[in-house]
Formats: C-alpha cells, sequence, structure tokens
C-alpha cells in the first residue's frame, strides 16, 4: 500500500505538471538561450548573413522519472533585398517529453531586417507552423484499487494538431541586442484534450550587450523574461566572459527556479559547443536537484557576418 501511495504521488505530481503545460507554461525554458536567440526569436532569422545551424537537448531534473527532455533544432539564413535592408528565412523544429505528455513542433520564419539611419538594425519577423500536443494514458499507471480499472486512464492515445502563429521584432547594433516575441498568438484550442484548454499567448523578452575588457576579454550581460497568463513571470540573468572568440563562460540565475553555469567552446572555425548546468533551487531540489543542457551551432561563415548584416553580440 505505501509504496503504491508513492507511486501515486509521483503520477500526480507528473500529471499535474502536465496540466500545468497545458494551461500555462506549455513551452520549456533553455538556460542556452542566449547562444541560440532564433529558437525563441523568428526576427532574428538572418541576423549572422549566412546559413546558421544550432541543434540541442535539454534533460531536466535529471534523475527523476519521467521528468521533462527536449530536443531542438533551426536553420536560417538571408536573402539580399534592395538598398541596405534584406530578408531573413529560417525553419524550427522542437520536441519535448514530460512523462504522458508530449508535443512537437515545427514552423516557418521569415524577417524582414532594415538598416537604420544610425547603423543599427531593426527585424520584424513572423513564423507559422503546426503544433501536436498528445497525451499517453498508457504511461499513467495507476494503482489497481483506486484507477486501474478506468477506462479513462487505462491505455490510448489523444492528440491533436493545432496552428502555430509567431510574431515579433529583433533590434540590434555591433555592442548591444534586444528581442520581443509574443508567441502563440491566435492562442489555438485544445478541446480534444482539455475542455477549456488553448494554447496560451508567451511573450520573450532578450536582451545583452557586448563590452570589451581589458586584453582579449569581453563581457557580456544578457537577461530574458517570458512571461504567460497562469503562471509566475520567469526572469533569468546571465554573466559570462568570453576570451579571444574561443572560450565563454559564465553564472546565471533563474527566478526561483535554478542557479546556472554555462559554458561555449569554439572547437573549429565553424563549429562551436555550448553547455549548461542547471541546480535546482525550487522546492523539487531535494527530488530532481540538476539539468544538463547542451548546443551545437554550426554556420557557413566562421561566426563572422556576412552579406548586408552587421555584428550582433548575440552571434558573435
Amino acid at each position: 500500500m505505501k509504496n503504491h501511495t508513492t507511486r501515486a504521488l509521483l503520477l500526480l505530481f507528473v500529471a499535474c505538471f502536465g496540466v500545468m503545460s497545458l494551461q500555462a507554461q506549455q513551452f520549456p525554458v533553455r538556460a542556452t538561450g542566449m547562444m541560440n536567440p532564433f529558437q525563441d526569436h523568428p526576427a532574428a532569422a538572418g541576423v549572422l548573413g549566412c546559413m546558421d545551424l544550432h541543434m540541442g537537448y535539454r534533460n531536466q531534473w535529471s534523475g527523476l522519472e519521467g521528468a521533462p527532455q527536449t530536443a531542438f533544432a533551426n536553420l536560417h539564413g538571408q536573402k539580399m533585398a534592395q538598398g541596405d535592408d534584406f530578408h531573413g528565412f529560417g525553419g524550427r523544429v522542437e520536441s519535448d517529453e514530460a512523462g504522458a505528455w508530449g508535443y512537437t513542433s515545427i514552423n516557418f520564419a521569415y524577417a524582414y531586417n532594415l538598416r537604420l539611419t544610425n547603423g543599427s538594425r531593426l527585424a520584424m519577423g513572423l513564423s507559422a507552423g503546426l503544433f501536436q500536443h498528445r497525451l499517453d494514458f498508457s504511461m499513467l499507471d495507476m494503482p489497481d484499487y483506486q484507477f486501474g480499472d478506468d477506462p479513462a486512464v487505462v491505455g490510448g492515445r489523444n492528440q491533436f494538431i493545432a496552428p502555430l502563429l509567431d510574431a515579433g521584432v529583433w533590434f540590434y547594433d555591433r555592442t548591444k541586442y534586444a528581442g520581443l516575441t509574443i508567441q502563440n498568438v491566435t492562442q489555438p484550442s485544445m478541446e480534444k484534450i482539455s475542455q477549456y484548454g488553448k494554447l496560451r499567448r508567451h511573450v520573450v523578452l532578450t536582451a545583452g550587450s557586448e563590452i570589451e575588457l581589458d586584453g582579449q576579454w569581453m563581457f557580456l550581460p544578457s537577461a530574458q523574461v517570458r512571461m504567460a497568463a497562469g503562471v509566475p513571470v520567469s526572469a533569468e540573468i546571465m554573466a559570462m566572459a568570453r576570451y579571444d572568440d574561443l572560450i565563454s563562460f559564465g553564472l546565471g540565475y533563474r527566478s526561483q527556479s535554478a542557479l546556472l553555469i554555462s559554458a561555449q567552446v569554439k572547437i573549429f572555425e565553424y563549429l562551436t559547443v555550448g553547455y549548461a548546468y542547471e541546480s535546482n533551487v525550487s522546492p523539487l531540489s531535494g527530488a530532481a536537484p540538476r539539468t544538463h543542457e547542451f548546443v551545437i551551432g554550426i554556420n557557413g561563415c566562421a561566426g563572422r557576418p556576412s552579406g548586408r548584416a552587421i555584428p550582433c553580440p548575440a552571434y558573435n
């Protein structure tokens, strides 16, 4: 009986996490977001000038059964326009699994990037695609004495596909950048899984800068804020130091959630590898203290801007 109760409580936690995802959070945070801003901001498409590919994997709350695991990838580039402006384009894919809950999304982005009179740039972007959310009842192994014979939770799989639409802006010059994106602009319904559920709008605000220090050292402070109805605002700050454009490392904090340690290394001219470690400081820290995240970046211009792009600190 005690084992059944413990298992039921764990399943209840996973189910509650899934319901919270349905109602508000719905998209995972990423500690490597500053190394890969296009995944959150469609308006950043083409900022580097050449084709840029990023792939990543996040293992959240390592060691906890049914904990979230996220894989993501994006590819974007630039097409010339008249004058000093250009078109950005790209695609993004993301897959997330959290116990019985999971989703896969794919969308395509377009951005128009124009040069301002002071030499900085402002891009406006849209992305559209599809979002498949699923709930696998066969993974809800409830105790026999209470739920075992309930047809609502024995076997079966429920899923739905909904359209996605994101819109945002991205501003940058040679020393700073800022982006604002509204995700799920249309808030599509999720009636097939939850009678009153819908994909909530999310607002993602990102900003950062690059400050030159002595010698070959650079200081890169950054911040990101995520807002969605029904959950507290998530704010993340990160302070990184970079040496000779080869290696970066830093510390950060996500509000009421985690302490962050991150590093990025340039392996070859066209290849970078990033890693982030999160130490959980939330009430769940005793059960799931660690989160690991990896990201790989490959581009065709050795990390230097090409075409009509100018250096953006988010991609330097």
